[in-house]
């Protein structure tokens, strides 16, 4: 494997001893690259600072027209080119991310007031979920429904939810419907997934919701599209003929790139493996494909004399290895990260009609460019970022370890260097991906060295070969031989599910790890080149001069090894080829060696800087931080108090975690960029959804030591998941009856003022002693100031709360159950008595939180009023004295003494 690295490398000179005489020079050195890096600039900088077109526009003329003058007059365009490319790049994201939009852009007519009769067509495959089928429609036409005007075409997609039972729908079908066209939200935390923009680089910018029995469908009258489902559709069903279970699931993944059908224990299986990227078609798929075709093409032209007469062998092969990998492509639905597959297999394909070997730098970096050039959001696509990177990883990797040519001397050898070169290669890839992975989903495995080394040979160059030929080729000839390619596939799936869930079981399989920022990730980056270039220098070209004389003076020595086993052989062979020319090259002292040291410590010293700044931030801070967490319609908040210690009241959550997972999607990712992964202690004021369900993620994956709540029996019992996962994983989860309701934990006090110790008796007689009313009430003292959070109790339980005489006085309060009309009354206020309020509720929610009157009682009383569904989580700082209250997307800042 290593070979087929190293024999398509550039044969230009080091880069110490290029006759470069100028800094443009080294710039320039591979002329792509940097251009590459202006152009990603540039699209990263339209991306921070949108709206400077004018600007862009200027420098894009000013750079073009200097680059014409340099060339017109023979003189050096110097930078030029860099601003040109840097200019391009933030210019062709601007139809991305504007604001500005035509008056029949569908972004015109989204209002959660209007009411509209939709009609468009189904531009994707639909996506079928237990309770209702999303599409994205495009080519839409909206009208006022009863209404006798004419149709209005609006440019842009929406996403259409359909609920109740599935219809057969599928892409290029015509919907029409009525609905209102709503905005996307995003949960306004610091660091947390921009949803509105995630949907605009789709260039989708609305949702629609109705009921299949309301819509009308057209089928699509696209002939084209109707042959390509029906060939899509006779896959499937011979795929459904020939297996079930995970391994038709997997199967249907791998050829027709559908993997709606993978269960989520199944896919978490593959995550905790290391193998996640084998369900996704990608580079990994079509660079396989493009191998085994160009292998195929390469031995077929080479049977007839002209191909080889005229040296068109390989040049053939690479442009006939396009037809596969594009059938493939469009047979698997072209996805984005399929198209960008393609489109980099295929460039590498396209470089053989060059007649010099590859620079596989340069190859990455057209294939990256063009990409970028057609969609530049998928600069900022996970996939995009996977692949290259993985990609960059093993080339420069490969590049600096494998910088010897010289072959193993016998089969084993050759078997040995090949099973270990497979492992440095995936080493390679998943060392590289393994700060993005922290970042985007906050996991390693610890076993895909292994994994990849079984599996990958197993699903990738068995099992996607075999089934592509089964149903590219034999399913055209005979249909029986296709079902038995297929059988053989699901035998060697269903075998290799055993062992991957066997694999994800294991105790260290995986784990969880905290969120890096972006200084943290260039850190990490810039450490593993700077290892790999000081542990492994390039050689210099003596010692290339010197191999024939080497080989003429081995052939006069006796062969040693002709005297050991198979087995030692390998292994002094592997010696050999690795830590004896790692010595060597470890004795060698570039000329650069000192920059590349240089370049390490000032990368150590900033990470050591982060470190530190973490480490007061987290334990070394004397003042207690709440952040009130945006979980849309719930409460959760996060304390932070002195020397590390954590408290979570509360986890937010919908009803049905199965929608939309409150704690896996919000919460975790919250705490995670916050280093944080033990909770101590978590507080449930009551066991409402909007309440609970984000915790039971928190309990899964964080290390919980007590969990106090009220334990009410009306409701707890409803949420035996959570219950039963407390003491699963054994968490102190004391009686109401029976624990302290004074916890003080490093200077500050959680007091639990409600309910009354005996409430559960008292429920019996007060029909008004439910869910709500029944919530703990928790008032947090640090210093001179208090923060109360009265969960959700209403006006029987406020005046009951007054009436028990506590000093109820705060300076902040979370408005009792989202800011209903039945709380926060006067005489509630009266006694607490805060300065601010932090209402907690969804962006247009069905309940109407917070009421018109309620917030009209606030600003009577002059109380300042933070909203989560208008600012977003709001942050709170008590050094004891002083307190600062911010939104945490810092727009603005007030201080209380």
């Amino acid at each position: 494997m290593p070979e087929s690295v190293t024999e398509h490398r550039s044969h230009s000179f080091p880069a110490h001893s290029f006759p470069a005489h100028s800094v443009t020079d080294r710039i320039y050195y591979r002329p792509l690259i940097p251009l590459l890096i202006a152009f990603i600039a540039g699209i990263t900088g339209a991306n921070c600072l949108p709206e400077q077109a004018w600007p862009v526009c200027s420098g894009i003329f000013v750079s073009a027209g200097i680059i014409i003058y340099s060339i017109y007059h023979h003189k050096n365009a110097r930078l030029s080119p860099l601003l040109l490319f840097f200019c391009l790049g933030y210019y062709a994201l601007t139809p991305w991310i504007t604001s500005s939009f035509s008056h029949n852009h569908v972004r015109q007519f989204v209002n959660d007031n209007i009411l509209w009769k939709i009609s468009g067509t189904i531009e994707d495959s639909p996506l079928f979920q237990d309770f209702r089928t999303v599409c994205i429609i495009n080519h839409i036409r909206l009208s006022r429904p009863n209404s006798d005007g004419p149709p209005i075409s609006v440019h842009g997609k929406i996403r259409a939810g359909l609920y109740k039972e599935p219809g057969n729908l599928t892409i290029g079908d015509r919907l029409t419907f009525t609905s209102k066209i709503r905005p996307f939200t995003n949960f306004k935390n610091p660091g947390g997934f921009d949803y509105n923009k995630y949907m605009a680089f789709k260039q989708v910018w609305g949702n629609a919701y109705t009921s299949f029995k309301k819509i009308t469908i057209a089928p699509s009258s696209n002939n084209l599209q109707k042959q390509l489902s029906s060939v899509r559709k006779k896959i499937s069903d011979l795929i459904t003929q020939a297996s079930d279970g995970d391994a038709n699931a997997i199967l249907n993944a791998l050829i027709l790139g559908d993997r709606q059908s993978i269960s989520k224990p199944l896919r978490e299986a593959f995550n905790r493996s290391g193998i996640s990227h084998i369900l996704a078609i990608s580079g990994l798929h079509i660079g396989i494909v493009a191998s085994f075709a160009f292998f195929l093409f390469t031995w077929l032209l080479s049977r007839f004399n002209p191909f080889l007469r005229h040296a068109w062998t390989r040049k053939g092969a690479a442009v006939l290895s396009l037809i596969p990998i594009m059938i493939y492509g469009i047979m698997a639905g072209m996805s984005p990260s399929t198209q960008r597959a393609v489109i980099m297999v295929g460039v590498f394909l396209l470089t053989f009609l060059i007649e010099r070997e590859h620079d596989l730098i340069n190859t990455v970096s057209i294939a990256a460019l063009i990409i970028l050039i057609i969609a530049p959001p998928s600069l900022f696509s996970v996939s995009f970022q996977l692949s290259f990177v993985a990609v960059l990883s093993i080339t420069y990797g490969v590049s600096r370890i494998f910088q010897s040519k010289e072959k193993p001397e016998n089969l084993p050898s050759y078997l040995a260097k090949t099973v270990v070169t497979f492992m440095i290669v995936s080493g390679l890839a998943i060392i590289g991906t393994a700060p993005l992975t922290m970042f985007y989903f906050n996991q390693i495995s610890l076993t895909g060295i292994f994994s990849n080394l079984i599996f990958v040979p197993l699903i990738g160059f068995a099992v996607v070969p075999l089934g592509l030929f089964s149903v590219m080729v034999l399913m055209p000839l005979f249909s029986p031989a296709a079902s038995w390619g297929l059988k053989i596939c699901d035998i060697i799936l269903t075998t290799s599910i055993e062992w991957i869930y066997w694999t994800a079981n294991l105790p260290y399989a995986a784990v969880k790890t905290l969120t890096p920022s972006v200084i943290e990730i260039i850190c990490a980056y810039a450490l593993l080149a700077s290892v790999l270039y000081l542990l492994f220098p390039k050689s210099d070209r003596n010692s290339d001069n010197n191999k024939l004389q080497n080989k003429t003076d081995n052939k006069q020595q006796p062969n040693e090894n002709s005297t050991l086993n198979g087995p030692d052989r390998a292994i002094k062979s592997l010696k050999h080829l690795y830590i004896d020319k790692f010595i060597v090259m470890r004795q060698k002292t570039p000329s650069d060696r000192k920059w590349a040291l240089i370049f390490l410590g000032v990368t150590l010293f900033v990470l050591s800087a982060d470190i530190f700044y973490w480490v007061q931030k987290r334990w070394w801070k004397d003042d207690v931080t709440v952040s009130i967490v945006d979980v849309g319609q719930g409460n959760a908040a996060l304390i932070e108090m002195p020397k590390g210690q954590c408290a979570l009241i509360d986890g937010g959550g919908y009803s049905n975690n199965s929608i939309f997972n409150i704690g896996e999607k919000v919460i975790a990712p919250f705490l995670w960029r916050k280093k944080i992964k033990t909770v101590e202690t978590v507080i449930l004021t009551h066991y409402d959804a909007d309440h609970l369900n984000g915790l039971i993620y928190i309990l899964k994956h964080f290390n919980v030591k007590q969990v106090f709540a009220n334990h009410d029996t009306a409701t707890c019992s409803k949420n035996k998941d959570f219950v039963d996962l407390i003491h699963n994983k054994q968490i102190h989860y004391p009686p109401y009856n029976t624990f302290s309701k004074n916890l003080e934990i490093n200077g500050v006090m959680l007091k639990i003022l409600y309910p009354v110790k005996n409430f559960a008796d008292l429920a019996l007689k007060d029909s008004w002693r439910n869910s709500n009313n029944n919530s703990m009430v928790v008032q947090v003292n640090f210093g001179n100031h208090n923060i109360l959070f009265p969960g959700d109790i209403m006006k029987e339980a406020e005046e009951e709360l007054v009436d028990l005489n506590y000093d109820l006085q705060s300076t902040i309060m979370v408005a009792p159950h989202h800011g209903s009309s039945s709380s926060s009354t006067p005489e509630f206020l009266k006694n607490v008595n805060p300065k601010y309020i932090i209402i907690s509720a969804g962006r247009q929610n069905r309940f109407g939180f917070p009421a018109p009157d309620v917030l009209a009682r606030y600003e009577k009383n002059k109380i300042i009023t933070f909203r989560t569904d208008v600012n977003g989580g709001v942050s709170i700082s008590n050094d004891g004295k002083h307190l600062t209250l911010a939104p945490l997307n810092g727009e603005k800042i007030m201080l209380y003494n």
